[in-house]
């Protein structure tokens, strides 16, 4: 056999087409990489910006995230987490975020300066917000909202001016999910819509709050001793599956004495954008549990409708929805009852309406509580109050501090005299993290300066006639929570005392004198009152059984 022996030339040659095609290879598979992560970043962030556009606000959140932690994220990714931390309630992200894109050269936008400037008022940099503020106006000179912002904050102080009358404390039933809104429907009884989970075979997740669905509980309540309108809370009950809500209940309210409810919850049905809307609907007691009786006529899938408040009488419903027609955002509507059924929505006008949200109205007698983000402020969400004056909505009424903080305040209710209730903040941890707060206005202010006569007689069934003043007698007030001492006092020849009281409790009033030691009640007045003229009758049979109650 004849060896063919190839000359060292082809041999380089065909080394180097071998080299050549691998360094092809090469650079195709890395071009064809480089492509795919492109591709895929670039869905992402498509995937991601429909989210946001859409309001699934947490979804857009959680992928900008991911995207973030990519060399090849875009050079705006700290605008867009900015946004979507700002919409998910956490300010001190927003903040962070907007102050690292405002390092770069790139575009800033008017709506993102108010948005910084909201957040930082709501972290409590009122200062810096002010300064952002107007730059916004100084962009948009005949803003009237931001003009209201930089007016409000200029002013703030008349905000705070109600403090010490007022009061607002963390309830005690919260949890570490979202307290969303609590309503009193007996003496004994409150109602609360919150995204605790429920024992259920199938558990079912919210995937834009990645938390269970709002649902519905019924809770027993009773005083707290200790405290002025705290409250104990037992024996949680769910009570929402007769109402047949698929999903979200996202509030409730009660009308005609509690026996009837209305109740925004999600459709069972979709719409064209595959989601399960929010309406509303009507339910009542019947056989001693709720059952839904009936859907609002003008229900619209095409919209969310949440968050109804009807009147006492069942005739005015007042709601908030996202109607097209609308002055931006969410805004309140109101609907009649007529002997036809319920009036079309009507939107409740630009004195309440804002560009931004108006959500959680509460009618209460001839007031209408809301929240709003559009007013100007103590920070984010706060809550209002415009009165009702021949169907005419009066002007627009901050609750002021501790009702109002620089966080979010959402929904209220309030009892009959408009002096205590519940309202739901994210005061606490921010976020969707929104809590119950049991509040009161008005509250008397104390040490308490009060004054009185001390009269006696000797048995309750004498003539009024038959009283005398009882002078020179030692009063002693005791606190009956832990049975101390705390103020002291002698009344004058003519029977009469005056007295310092120290604070809020329940008290008693021991008088000693000639032949005289027992034990009469003392009620201090939780809410301001004028006349704090106390006239004390000591009927002598009762009040030498009360000093042995009292050694028993």
């Amino acid at each position: 056999m004849k060896l063919i022996k190839k000359s060292s030339k082809m041999l380089i040659f065909s080394k180097l087409k071998i080299l050549l095609a691998l360094i092809f290879l090469s650079i195709s598979a890395y071009s064809f990489g480089q492509e795919s992560v492109f591709t895929a970043l670039n869905k992402s962030i498509v995937d991601a910006d429909k989210a946001f556009i859409s309001k699934n606000y947490s979804t857009a959140l959680s992928i900008y995230e991911d995207i973030a932690l990519d060399d090849n994220a875009p050079e705006n990714i700290d605008l867009r987490l900015a946004r979507s931390y700002f919409f998910t309630y956490q300010y001190d992200r927003a903040v962070k975020y907007y102050q690292q894109h405002k390092e770069t050269n790139l575009e800033f936008p008017v709506e993102d300066y108010f948005y910084f400037a909201e957040a930082l008022l709501s972290i409590g940099n009122t200062m810096d917000a002010l300064e952002y503020f107007q730059i916004c106006l100084d962009k948009k000179p005949n803003n009237d909202l931001y003009a209201s912002r930089i007016w409000r904050l200029s002013n703030l102080s008349y905000l705070y001016e109600d403090s010490l009358k007022n009061m607002a404390h963390r309830a005690k039933l919260n949890t570490n999910k979202s307290e969303l809104q609590m309503l009193q429907f007996s003496e004994k009884e409150v109602y609360l819509v919150s995204n605790q989970p429920q024992v259920e075979i199938i558990k079912k997740v919210d995937s834009k709050e990645n938390s269970s669905f709002y649902n519905l509980q019924k809770i027993e309540t009773y005083e707290d001793p200790f405290s002025i309108v705290a409250l104990n809370y037992e024996n949680a009950k769910p009570i929402g599956k007769s109402l047949k809500i698929p999903f979200h209940v996202s509030a409730i309210n009660s009308f005609e004495e509690g026996d009837h409810m209305i109740y925004a919850a999600s459709s069972k049905q979709k719409n064209v954008k595959g989601n399960y809307p929010l309406q509303l609907y009507f339910a009542e007691i019947k056989r001693g549990k709720w059952t839904r009786t009936a859907a609002y006529e003008h229900n619209d899938l095409l919209f969310d409708m949440s968050e109804p408040s009807v009147s006492n009488d069942g005739k005015l419903l007042i709601f908030s929805a996202n109607f097209d027609s609308g002055l931006g955002g969410k805004d309140l509507y109101k609907s009649i009852k007529t002997e036809e059924g319920w009036s079309k929505p009507e939107n409740l006008g630009d004195r309440i309406n804002t560009e931004r949200d108006e959500r959680f109205p509460f009618l209460q007698g001839s007031n209408l509580y809301f929240s709003s983000n559009g007013h100007a402020g103590l920070g984010g969400f706060d809550l209002y109050k415009s009165k009702l004056i021949d169907n005419q909505l009066g002007e627009i009424e901050n609750l002021g501090y501790p009702v109002n903080s620089n966080y979010d305040e959402l929904s209220l209710s309030i009892d009959s005299l408009g002096q205590q209730g519940f309202l739901s903040s994210n005061r606490q941890n921010g976020g969707f993290d929104f809590d119950i707060f049991e509040f009161a206005l008005d509250l008397q202010i104390y040490p308490l300066a009060v004054e009185g006569i001390v009269k006696f007689i000797e048995h309750n069934w004498m003539d009024s006639s038959e009283l005398e003043v009882l002078s020179n007698v030692a009063l002693e007030l005791i606190d009956r929570t832990g049975n101390n001492v705390v103020a002291e006092t002698m009344t004058d020849s003519s029977g009469k005392f005056n007295l310092k009281v120290p604070y809020y409790s329940k008290y008693k009033i021991r008088i000693r004198g000639e032949d005289l030691d027992g034990f009469v009640s003392f009620e201090v007045p939780k809410f301001a009152k004028q006349d704090l003229s106390y006239e004390i009758v000591v009927v002598n049979d009762d009040f030498k059984n009360s000093l042995r109650e009292e050694n028993e």
